[in-house]
């Protein structure tokens, strides 16, 4: 039997709050109609998907790797309502917008507050999420449009590159070298450092340029996040390297940037589906994000 909506609502908002009581809470339900729709839910999948324990649920392995899956087709149920809401007014539009965290943390909301100065009515609906992900949403149309950290490829994907950055070092203010013009791996001998995105691809190039000049790095602290990359640095944890487009937007946590050579690339993409053409909405953020990033 195929699972109804309101029973993948009510175990999406049971993940998502941690409890019956507050999912029920947040879908105007009573306790008991959630209890009941997540047990009809388990016997229609023949799954358990929690470890129930004295009225406290615990997910199981099986309702975390479910929960992907429902949250993608309970939000192409909600693009359908986008969609016919676009098409009856084209005055107004609804924009659902996915890309990497240190995308949407770091830049996107500088590019989607100049947008709606020019159009007001549209309303967004942000999202982090990781690559495949991403790609993922982005294909089945559970969203408008992505952003992608390039390279990316895929069949039904349609790629456009939006911005590159350059790669920037990251310095405690009042840092010795904060007064370069660059800095290069001889300049950062023996220095305590930062790296960001273990076993990501970045890493690996910025490990190369110190292996090429020879340098050995003195790493103190890795990290996947780029904003804890920057506040290391700015504690004097060490240097750390973030691309430059990411690295401006936490210059307030009392740090200074300095380009880093040999240069080092990060490209992003504007990604949609290929299978259909873009909204109107869509369309005109993207004309707008080519724009500005392109002053930026």
């Amino acid at each position: 039997m195929r699972p109804k909506s309101r029973h993948l609502e009510s175990f999406r908002e049971i993940m998502r709050t941690g409890s019956v009581t507050d999912a029920a809470h947040s879908l105007g339900l009573t306790q008991s109609a959630v209890s009941r729709q997540l047990a009809q839910l388990e016997d229609q999948l023949g799954l358990e998907l929690f470890f129930r324990d004295k009225g406290r649920l615990t997910p199981l392995p099986e309702a975390v790797e479910l929960c992907q899956e429902v949250d993608l087709a309970l939000s192409s149920f909600d693009r359908i309502g986008l969609l016919a809401e676009d098409l009856r007014n084209l005055a107004k539009g609804q924009l659902r917008v996915v890309g990497p965290p240190s995308f949407v943390e770091g830049v996107l909301a500088g590019a989607i507050a100049s947008f709606l100065a020019q159009y007001p009515d549209i309303k967004f609906t942000i999202d982090s999420r990781n690559h495949e992900t991403i790609v993922e949403q982005a294909v089945c149309r559970a969203v408008d449009c992505g952003f992608l950290k390039l390279p990316v490829s895929h069949p039904n994907l349609s790629v456009e590159h939006i911005v590159t950055a350059s790669t920037v070092c990251v310095l405690k203010k009042g840092h010795p070298l904060e007064g370069r013009k660059v800095l290069t791996p001889k300049d950062l001998r023996d220095e305590p450092l930062v790296l960001l995105g273990k076993g990501k691809a970045f890493q690996r190039q910025l490990q190369d340029t110190f292996r090429e000049a020879k340098v050995w790095m003195n790493v103190k602290a890795e990290t996947h996040a780029i904003g804890a990359s920057c506040a290391l640095a700015a504690k004097g944890v060490g240097v750390a390297f973030v691309n430059e487009l990411m690295g401006h937007a936490y210059k307030g946590l009392g740090v200074s940037l300095v380009p880093f050579r040999p240069v080092i690339e990060h490209k992003y993409a504007f990604v949609t589906s290929s299978q259909i053409p873009m909204s109107r909405a869509a369309a005109a953020f993207f004309e707008h994000c080519k724009t500005y990033f392109s002053a930026g």
